[in-house]
């Protein structure tokens, strides 16, 4: 899997960095298909006091592309936050793709 970052009003430090990748890394336990991950990470200190820090990941896979955003006034409470909403898209997207390989099973089976 193939991780991009794009930082905008701050700097990205190695730990910072490294929790995020570990957190992204931890969703291929979910899917393997996952070819790539576009996070999105901003700093407005302007914005409310509670949603300082923005974090956006994409997830890129098969046909399907993943999305979550979360705000936050802390960076990693944003990004604990963005990586519940893709495991919450990933076991739905599996579920789906489990229900759907089933009923084709099924189809098949009705056909012979």
């Amino acid at each position: 899997m193939e991780i991009k970052y794009f930082v905008q009003n701050f700097t990205l430090s190695d730990k910072d960095k490294d929790f995020l990748e570990d957190k992204i890394k931890k969703l291929t336990h979910f899917s393997n298909e996952i070819w790539e991950a576009k996070i999105d990470l901003s700093y407005n200190p302007s914005h409310y006091k509670n949603q300082l820090f923005r974090v956006e990941v994409n997830l890129r896979m098969p046909n399907k592309i993943l999305r979550a955003v979360s705000r936050a006034s802390h960076f990693e409470a944003a990004v604990i936050d963005a990586e519940r909403v893709l495991q919450r898209q990933l076991r739905r997207y599996k579920g789906f793709r489990f229900i759907r390989r089933r009923l084709a099973q099924k189809f098949l089976r009705r056909k012979k």
